[in-house]
């Protein structure tokens, strides 16, 4: 029947072994930097993202991971023609909306971001345009929050698939997108800590 899931019978001597996986790849992530990190986001990853960011009505997204001090959120990647003076942006984690997203892990939606006490526009500055809505939601892999996604509207930049503002939908479909990526990685991951990727 679709719908149910079939269930691996538990193994004792593997279930051991997951406590020791976790610690292994939070010890990596605490000692690499998010620009090498942002390295577990293959062709797959990304094109979901784009798909995705075009799909609610976005004109560009960036996915933000924290450094290893939770100081900053760092952009990693960027889908709009900014990408280049974008990525390795440092957002300081206790300003701006993505923060606020890190800290609560809970998904935001803005339409009026100029009216928005939260908004921080030192990106917007950065790259000269100005912002008129976003989504952002939080970014899981490797057994706990690892940064934040977010999708714009510019008000400076048209797409073929470019409305006003987000709506509750649209978050919905960014985090089904964001989940899906969050399992991909941990695939990764997980592969290749236990050397199953080497396989063959």
């Amino acid at each position: 029947m679709i719908g149910s899931r079939a269930k691996i019978l538990r193994d004792p001597e593997l279930a051991r072994l997951g406590g020791d996986l976790e610690e292994h790849l939070e010890n990596w992530i605490k000692s690499s930097t998010p620009m090498e990190i942002v390295g577990m986001l293959d062709h797959v990853c990304i094109s979901l993202f784009r798909e995705a960011f075009l799909e609610v009505g976005g004109c560009e997204g960036t996915v933000w991971l924290a450094d290893k001090d939770e100081k900053n959120l760092v952009a990693v990647y960027n889908s709009g023609e900014d990408a280049a003076s974008l990525v390795g942006f440092e957002q300081p984690i206790g300003a701006g909306i993505i923060s606020m997203v890190f800290a609560q892990q809970q998904p935001y939606c803005e339409n009026d971001i100029g009216a928005s006490h939260g908004h921080d526009d030192t990106l917007d500055k950065k790259i000269e345009k100005h912002t008129t809505a976003m989504i952002a939601v939080p970014f899981y892999f490797a057994y706990g929050i690892r940064g934040v996604v977010s999708c714009v509207q510019l008000e400076e930049i048209d797409t073929a698939t470019k409305k006003q503002g987000f709506g509750s939908g649209d978050v919905s479909a960014l985090a089904r997108v964001v989940n899906i990526v969050e399992r991909l990685i941990n695939e990764t991951l997980q592969s290749s800590a236990l050397g199953l990727s080497d396989a063959g």
